[in-house]
């Protein structure tokens, strides 16, 4: 039987990801191992297009290619790092158009 074993919910893998803060969020997990807040959303964007052999398509916002865009109700450079799993998206944007 499959079942779930974590949230997805990008901001929270981000925040895991920069902190490295277990899924209790309590205890540090291999802090050795964190990234930066922008290469967590570089992997989360370009990474993703990258995993699917579909950069050439995907994964920045670049003319010709698709974009789904979200716009946070807050800037996650500026935040203090525990308030990137509270953050909300207020709007996605997605396009299903062909960019030929």
């Amino acid at each position: 039987m499959d079942f779930t074993i974590d949230f997805f919910n990008p901001l929270l893998q981000i925040y895991r990801a920069v902190t490295r803060i277990d899924i209790g969020g309590r205890e540090v997990w291999h802090p050795h191992e964190r990234i930066t807040l922008a290469e967590a959303l570089k992997a989360y964007t370009n990474g993703m297009a990258f995993g699917t052999f579909r950069e050439h398509e995907l994964g920045i916002l670049e003319v010709r290619k698709f974009a789904d865009i979200v716009v946070l109700d807050r800037d996650l450079f500026v935040v203090p790092l525990e308030g990137i799993p509270e953050t909300k998206v207020k709007i996605t944007i997605m396009d299903f158009t062909d960019p030929e």
